[in-house]
């Protein structure tokens, strides 16, 4: 009776009993247990980024999964026991679940998803349905099939749950909605399921997400509200400081007493021994706050502040940098400083930060800035200093030698002080701990050898007494001959130098005089090395009117720099795009400025399309709709190209370029007309066609590959040329090779000998044939079959390689070549390198033809 209570299909009520009991705590239990173990290492290990909203759910990671791979394989093993030998118990669909949520841990989302549709169509408890369907949301969640989890969601809310499914629906649906963007719907599933969560570290975590959430959507009161529910859910430490932090953020300020509360509770937390890890963050929240207040003389130190205290945290050090660069771009202007705080952004912030895109386009546009701010202060000066006479440059030369040296020298007195005060505080600190630490301790108070500039102190002092010795016994006793040789070396090397250092010191009216020279020299008195200056000083004052403009949105400053350029060159050929962009700016404001540099473009540049655009406001619009027009016609030209219409196809492009004389395919038209002139009338007219098409269309977005027909026509000459100096003999009493010529693959360099050699076995077993691999040149690579005793013998063995029992028509996709050649000849085809320089020799030679 015990024995058949005991089988698998037993449904009686001893059976079912035992079944129940088993499954549950021999099977399901355990693994459960260790999934749960799995589940909870990824949320630990899980790292929380507080500048941004927390994860509803930690992402799977799979290098934890791949740690844990024995427990998440046992989780299936033991749950496929309930399965498979308790099939009467109730745990059998839980067990199901549990198979589910391994498959996904596992990555198998297929595998997963039938094992939940599985509980969801086979199991005869409702609840156990859903519960499988709540699972199903996340397994179709991070396969990507998100329509997919939308609909289980849907389904879903239609049934009645119970309180558990509830949950878990709403947590999965928020995970659903954080990962797909919908902040309103994450807020919505999130606030349900923290009604049905009991007290604890989950539901502060919850109430955390919302507080982040409503925050961001400028509801500080109930972000408030939120932050505070977080303190009384038995948060970890680190939560509560971040909540408590951002309750300060969102606090309703009325008078000046709350800003001094919120300024002093600030000072509490950073007084607070167990925030001394977050001290960059406080400081960076309270420059956020003062900078909220429009205190900015009070937020740069509290930033700098963070930048000092961020040792290992260089995400929050970049936002501090980040947010500095800001104030001094947007505020102060002072484009300089900010080009060093985002310099320092960009170099440390990590790439998967939202924000990283645009720190990276600010600190591209302000490396542009200050190059060309640079290049025009730079070359200013210098040919400032080409106009001053010998006597006032010798002048300025022995100030900045004077002021140099002072400097120099007042440095050197503040690094002896520095060294003279380390050296006491050193004494100080040895007598203090007396005499026994002084082996073992570094000045910091810590163990010596942790202290790399103390090690390093001490080898130097080694080195010094006793010499570069290698670590051995005995070492003091020993006069090896390596170290008197290492000594003499040293003593040769030293005499060498002060001999040096003897040669070439110099007296103070020499060096006075050298550096004069130099001074001299930097200076461009050279009319050609004026112009270069003047030169690149236009395109800087055109590119820093244009960041000004169009990044920096300072209109004003784009002006002024503007109009510099045109009154430093006037004659520059930007003047017609510049004074367009003055029309523009002054139209709102002057419109005599205006008018007068409206005349002018119209006047002095009609043809270009700054003029077309005073004349015709509407002109951009109207070249827009004839361009699209002839989109249009160049397609149709196209498809009459391809299919060898070539003059039908002439035909639309000429229709093209007379109706519609200026349209943004004009040069496409062009270049087509080009290929056609080629086909049609030869390799003069359609090199002719091509360099006036790179003449007139420089800009071209197709001008490279104008450029590269152009030289493939060279090129062609040129082999032409090659192929003319090859002469091949048409002596063929000798023996000969079957030759393959292909592009190189290291596939086909294994396989084509072997095939090609097969083949010759099957079909010419008498000729003993054998097949290898040889380098033809840089592209091509050929198999070498020899060799046939006369030429017929190779001409049959050819036609037979080139019917249809042919071995390459498995390689159909690639390109081979394959000719017979005499030995002579392959000699000097090989040597030649040229592929297709044989290819008329032989078909006017050999019997080829099937």
């Amino acid at each position: 009776m015990i024995l058949g209570a005991c089988s698998p299909e037993n449904s009686g009520i001893v059976g079912y009993s035992y079944h129940n009991v088993t499954a549950k705590y021999n099977a399901y239990f355990i693994a459960n247990e260790k999934l749960q173990e799995v589940l909870l290492e990824i949320e630990e290990a899980h790292k929380n980024n507080f500048n941004r909203v927390l994860m509803v759910k930690a992402p799977i990671d799979t290098n934890i999964v791949n740690a844990n791979t024995e427990k998440v394989e046992d989780v299936i093993k033991k749950a496929s026991i309930a399965i498979q030998r308790h099939k009467v118990s109730k745990w059998v669909d839980d067990s199901y679940i549990l198979v589910g949520i391994a498959r996904m841990l596992n990555q198998e989302f297929e595998e997963s998803i039938e094992t939940l549709k599985y509980v969801n169509v086979n199991s005869k408890d409702e609840q156990t349905k859903y519960l499988a369907l709540t699972h199903l949301i996340r397994t179709f969640t991070e396969y990507g099939e998100l329509n997919n989890a939308l609909a289980v969601i849907d389904y879903l809310n239609r049934q009645k749950l119970s309180k558990s499914n509830k949950r878990a629906l709403y947590l999965n649906a928020a995970n659903y909605y954080q990962i797909t963007n919908n902040p309103n719907n994450l807020i919505r599933y999130l606030s349900e399921a923290i009604k049905l969560m009991p007290k604890g570290p989950e539901k502060a975590k919850m109430h955390f997400i919302l507080g982040q959430l409503y925050q961001k959507s400028k509801l500080d009161a109930v972000a408030y509200d939120n932050y505070n529910e977080v303190l009384s859910n038995r948060p970890p430490y680190e939560l509560s400081f971040y909540a408590r932090l951002n309750m300060a953020q969102v606090t309703e300020l009325s008078k000046g007493e709350d800003v001094k509360k919120i300024r002093k509770y600030f000072e509490q937390l950073l007084k607070d021994g167990k925030n001394t890890e977050f001290k960059d963050k406080i400081y960076y929240e309270m420059a956020e706050f003062e900078l909220k207040q429009d205190n900015i003389t009070e937020a740069i130190p509290f930033y700098e502040s963070s930048i000092q205290e961020s040792i290992d945290n260089l995400r929050q050090k970049s936002f501090s940098y980040h947010k500095l660069g800001l104030i001094y771009f947007d505020k102060l202007k002072k484009y300089p400083l900010a080009k060093a705080y985002y310099d320092s952004a960009y170099n440390i912030m990590p790439k998967d930060e939202s924000i990283y895109p645009q720190v990276e386009t600010r600190h591209d546009v302000l490396s542009d800035f200050i190059k060309q701010f640079n290049t025009i202060h730079e070359n200013d000066s210098l040919l400032n200093l080409a106009k001053m006479d010998s006597s006032a440059l010798n002048t300025m030369f022995l100030t900045l030698r004077n002021d140099r040296i002072a400097k120099q020298e007042e440095e050197e007195k503040k690094q002896k002080r520095a060294e003279r005060n380390q050296a006491a505080n050193t004494k100080q600190s040895a007598f203090e701990e007396g005499p026994s630490l002084q082996t073992n301790t570094a000045p910091g108070g810590g163990f010596y050898f942790y202290d790399p500039s103390t090690v390093a102190q001490g080898r130097n002092t080694f080195k010094r007494t006793w010499g570069d010795r290698s670590l051995q016994d005995d070492w003091r006793t020993k006069r090896n001959q390596l170290y008197e040789e290492n000594n003499a070396i040293e003593n040769e090397n030293e005499l060498a130098m002060a001999g040096q250092n003897k040669a070439v010191e110099k007296s103070e009216e020499e060096l006075i005089a050298d550096e004069r020279s130099e001074f001299f020299n930097s200076i461009p008195f050279d009319t050609e090395e004026q112009q270069q200056l003047h030169e690149e000083m236009e395109v800087a004052y055109y590119k820093l009117g244009n960041i000004y403009n169009f990044d920096i949105q300072e209109k004003q400053d784009a002006v002024k720099t503007y109009e510099t350029l045109l009154e430093r060159y006037p004659d520059t050929d930007y003047r017609a795009e510049i004074l367009y962009l003055l029309y523009i700016y002054y139209q709102e404001k002057e419109l005599d400025k205006a008018s007068t540099f409206a005349d002018e473009l119209v006047q002095k540049f009609p043809d270009t399309i700054f003029a077309k655009l005073i004349k015709n406001p509407n002109y951009q619009e109207e070249s827009n709709q004839a361009s699209a027009k002839v989109k249009v016609i160049y397609e149709k030209a196209y498809r009459l190209y391809q299919n060898e219409y070539y003059k039908e196809a002439l035909k639309e492009i000429n229709d093209g370029l007379n109706n519609y004389p200026e349209n943004d395919y004009e040069d496409n038209l062009k270049l087509l007309e080009a290929l056609i002139t080629g086909v049609l009338d030869g390799k003069n007219a359609y090199r002719f066609k091509l360099q006036t098409f790179l003449e007139d269309y420089p800009e071209s977005d197709v001008y490279d590959f104008a450029k590269s027909l152009l030289a493939a026509i060279d090129q062609l000459d040129k082999k032409q040329q090659q192929k003319e100096q090859i002469k091949y003999i048409p002596f063929f009493e000798q023996a000969h090779y079957f030759v393959v010529v292909y592009e190189k693959n290291k596939a086909l360099s294994g396989v084509l000998p072997e095939e090609i050699e097969a083949f010759g076995e099957k079909f010419f077993p008498d000729q003993n044939l054998n097949a290898g691999n040889l380098v033809f040149n840089d592209e091509y690579s050929m198999v070498l079959l020899s060799e046939f005793n006369q030429k017929n013998a190779a001409e049959a063995f050819y036609k037979k390689f080139n019917s249809d029992l042919s071995p390459l028509k498995n390689f159909s996709s690639l390109n081979f070549s394959n000719f017979i050649i005499s030995k002579d000849n392959f000699q000097i085809y090989y040597q030649a390198k040229v592929v297709d320089s044989y290819t008329e020799f032989f078909n006017s030679n050999y019997q080829v033809t099937p």
